[in-house]
């Protein structure tokens, strides 16, 4: 049994006072009593500002108490930046080492570790605790909480041993205070719980809930969320007990209580049903299971739109990761059920795909759409804001009167909350239109044609339903959900899912192929026998199903999004030769695409680059032909001209491991460049050698076609990744700055490694400037360009396509940039590219196009005309490239 360290119970039937914590934890009892306090303290806030400026203690506190109604909301996004300001002002006024200063740090880091960012949240705990010890002793009460948060944080790494000496040792604190708090006691007893789940003492966990839940009935009320917490630990020590009816029971209560306290949509909502949905998957109970996972899903996606529009892209795509998570127990249970020749649960597995894919992607093309349109003006309300903070910083600084300088920061002060609500208003919005993109299946099945289906592989751990404690996840697997084309008047969607068996002997043979293609060993002997294994691998098992079926509308993940699915074999054939193949991110396009085949922004003239001259000097070149392009950097707030973002004009987005590469001529690339401007016609503005800037791309404003002929590369991961793309989020971090005490985040933006060269790149490695032009288009500046209303971008260059992979969300490359700057399909290369051979297949595809063939038919139409040739007939020439996106 647990050895628990004596404490005194409060009298049975005693009329105890409920008592707080020595921490905050949702001292609210409502959603309602939370949002008010988010309200009533945010004025407090602003008022307090306005009165004394943004430097004082009574400030630092109301940003702390801010933060902490946001952390309790579940709005991690908006916490992070109000605890940063408290803690940068507190540092400044107190000193590093004040109590106060690790009081917020504990919060700082309570937050990261609810946010799944536990690297990040081990030091500042490290910090907090070396703080509070110092300044009021090893055996407070604080010094406590930030021992018990600490062994939370060790518990979720799977550090069970380390975590349990910490909570024991929090609880022995607790325990022999004066005056213990009943409510801290009930904190560490669950918390042990489950630091013994971990261990897989299980009956140890349950003396642990058992002994906090007898003190809890007595001192805290029913509905307190000490008590949620404690109910959730006794609900999952049950289950690893075998007492289902028990763990059913504690888990309803839980969630009863943590929907009331924090709306239906909280993390800790969603991480009741996740284990809910467990639950009654080993009951066997599987229309249970699937019908709560599938719930969780659709929660959990509602959340995330409003954080991942707020946070950076580092958080951002941890969030996405755990929602991709919370599928794979569908996929698992979709699989399970196939064995029982139970076939239900197949269409709402494939919705869940559909839905969850790419979801990043799409939040961040829905943001650079708002950025953009003339009829929000957020860039301009964004720039005016930055001048309003610059404007504050200065008059802080100035040595004018008192007097003066407060009138002036009132006002300033004022006029900065205007302009941030209205900023604020405009998120709004974009949030409640993308929650309100709902989507069913029916949706994407209606707008399959009838010799078309969307081919949705997925890339998912397999769950064990039999398996106890922490063990439940096993090996990685492929499974691939076939939905086919409904009649306008049916409702009945016909899915197929297919199991692909284990992830590994695919990745390896896709690793290999890749590994030729990419090297140029086309005639390589293993490399025909690696293309008929992944064609028995991968397509086999669907052949059956789409014997019908002309057309693949192919959803890739993993590794599989590395390859063009063209170049499997079927037989003695290529699968090219079988179907037409076109590309999306996700299952959702089909639906968006066919609903919005023409944008609704009037594309301009068409813009074609090619043959840059590489050894340009930028610096005695001057300006160039787009004279307007400079001016807008110089001056991005200029009315009718603000066509870049600032971090796109005024920020090089290269990765700092860049040492330069040396780009060589490209002898075919100016014919291609002048072929397609010939066939787009005189609508078409042609850029070759010196003009081929990046001034001139960055200016360019929705081209209805942007073709750009030259040479382009993609950086592995560095060893020593420290990223220079810019860290505060699109609205919450405006105004705040990571503070140089904290560890910095050591992850690169993926699109700062990839690139397009453009004129003078050679020497980009050279410039120091940052508002310089660098002849060097990143992913991360592609992403910022405005290509709303371009039908079809045409990366004409080397490893266009290529970047890193992350299951769920696909490859982090220049293809993925230019989706998100708007652009409708784009074709990308996956590897080094024939220049001769890129030539000829690009303009025979221009050509079909402009002849009004639709995009995928004159896509395979020209990669045949290669593969029946005699000088290009390998895969390495004709299947580098893939189209995405649109394919009418």
């Amino acid at each position: 049994m647990v050895a628990i360290l004596p404490f005194a119970m409060p009298a049975a039937g005693g009329n105890q006072s409920p008592v707080k914590p020595t921490f905050q934890y949702k001292v609210a009892t409502s959603l309602a009593e939370l949002t008010n306090s988010i309200r009533v303290i945010s004025a407090q806030l602003r008022a307090q500002e306005a009165a004394s400026g943004s430097n004082n203690t009574n400030v630092a506190n109301l940003l702390n108490d801010l933060a902490e109604q946001y952390h309790d909301l579940g709005d991690y996004a908006g916490a992070e930046p109000l605890y940063l300001r408290c803690l940068t002002i507190r540092e400044q006024l107190l000193g590093s080492d004040a109590a106060a200063v690790g009081d917020v740090l504990n919060d700082l880091a309570y937050l990261y570790k609810d946010m799944e960012d536990y690297d990040r949240a081990l030091p500042v705990f490290e910090r907090s605790l070396h703080i509070t010890e110092n300044a009021l002793g090893a055996e407070h009460s604080d010094v406590a909480v930030t021992l018990n948060n600490l062994a939370e944080l060790k518990c979720k790494q799977g550090a069970f041993i380390e975590a349990l000496g910490l909570c024991n040792k929090a609880l022995s604190i607790r325990t022999n205070l004066p005056s213990p708090n009943y409510a801290d006691v009930v904190d560490s007893l669950a918390n042990l719980a489950e630091i013994y789940n971990g261990l897989g003492s299980f009956r140890e966990a349950l003396a642990s809930c058992q002994r906090g839940m007898a003190i809890a009935e007595k001192t805290l009320p029913p509905a307190d969320p000490l008590v949620a917490n404690l109910l959730f630990m006794l609900g999952r020590t049950h289950a690893n007990l075998g007492n289902s009816a028990e763990s059913l029971s504690a888990y309803r209560r839980t969630l009863a209580i943590d929907e009331k306290i924090s709306g239906p949509d909280h993390p800790d909502v969603i991480e009741v049903l996740s284990e809910l949905a467990a639950l009654f998957a080993k009951r066997r109970d599987w229309e249970q299971s699937l019908s709560t996972s599938a719930d969780l899903c659709n929660r959990e996606h509602r959340y995330l739109i409003g954080q991942t529009l707020a946070l950076p892209d580092a958080a951002a795509l941890r969030s996405t990761e755990r929602l991709f998570q919370s599928t794979e127990f569908i996929h698992s249970i979709c699989i399970e059920a196939a064995s029982g020749e139970s076939h239900a649960p197949w269409p709402i597995g494939a919705r869940t795909v559909a839905l969850n894919k790419a979801f990043l992607e799409e939040v961040r093309a829905a943001q650079a759409a708002l950025e953009v349109d003339p009829r929000t003006t957020t860039r301009a309300l964004r720039e005016q804001y930055r001048a309003l903070q610059f404007q504050l910083d200065r008059l802080a600084k100035s040595e004018v009167e008192e007097a003066y300088r407060g009138a002036n920061r009132g006002d300033l002060q004022g006029e900065l909350s205007r302009v941030e609500q209205q900023l604020l208003e405009r998120v709004g919005a974009l949030e409640q239109a993308l929650r309100d993109r709902s989507l069913a299946l029916q949706d994407i099945a209606r707008n399959l044609t009838p010799a078309a289906a969307l081919v949705d592989f997925v890339q998912y751990r397999r769950y064990d339903f039999t398996a106890k404690g922490t063990n439940q996840w096993k090996e990685q697997r492929y499974a691939v959900y076939l939905t086919f084309s409904l009649s306008r008047d049916s409702t009945n969607v016909i899915v197929q899912c297919v199991d692909l068996g284990e992830a590994s002997p695919i990745d390896e043979t896709v690793g290999l192929i890749c590994k030729r293609m990419s090297a140029g060993q086309y005639e390589a002997k293993d490399l025909a026998p690696a293309l008929q294994r992944l064609g028995e691998l991968v397509y086999a098992p669907l052949a059956r199903y789409l014997t019908n079926v002309s057309s693949l509308i192919v959803c890739p993940d993993g590794q599989l999004s590395r390859l063009p699915f063209e170049m499997l074999r079927v037989g003695d054939r290529f699968l090219l030769e079988e179907k037409m193949i076109s590309y999306v991110t996700s299952g959702r396009e089909v639906a968006r695409l066919a609903r919005n085949p023409k944008s609704e922004v009037r594309s301009q003239k068409s813009l074609v680059m090619g043959a840059p001259d590489f050894d340009l000097d930028l610096a005695k070149a001057g300006s160039s032909r787009r004279k307007e392009a400079q001016e807008a950097i110089r001056n991005p707030t200029s009315e009718g001209r603000n066509t870049q973002s600032l971090v796109t004009s005024a920020t090089r987005t290269l990765s700092r491991d860049y040492r330069g590469i040396k780009f060589q001529p490209l002898s075919g690339a100016a014919d291609e460049a002048r072929s397609v401007a010939a066939l787009l016609g005189g609508d078409c503005a042609l850029r070759l050698g010196a003009e081929a800037r990046e001034s001139e791309l960055k200016a360019v404003q929705s081209p209805r076609v942007l073709h750009l002929a030259t040479h382009g590369f993609y950086l592995s991961d560095q060893e020593f990744h420290r990223t220079n793309a810019p860290g505060d989020g699109w609205i919450a971090s405006m105004g705040t700055r990571w503070n140089a005490s904290l560890p910095k985040d050591d992850w690169e933006n993926p699109l700062v490694r990839c690139g397009i060269a453009l004129a003078g790149a050679n020497h980009a490695g050279q410039i120091t400037n940052a508002l310089a032009e660098d002849g060097i288009l990143t992913g991360l500046e592609a992403s910022l360009l405005n290509l709303q209303g371009t039908e079809l971008v045409i990366l004409s260059a080397c490893d266009s396509g290529t970047g890193e992979v992350k299951i769920g969300e696909g490859v982090m490359s220049l293809r993925r940039a230019f989706r998100i700057a708007g652009a409708q399909t784009v074709l990308a290369s996956h590897w080094k590219v024939s220049d001769k051979a890129t030539s000829q297949l690009m303009t025979e595809f221009m050509r079909r196009w402009r002849a009004g063939e639709p995009r995928a038919q004159a896509w395979r139409e020209a990669q045949l005309s290669l593969l029946h040739s005699k000088e290009f007939a390998s895969p390495y020439f004709w299947a580098a490239f893939t189209l995405t996106g649109q394919w009418r």
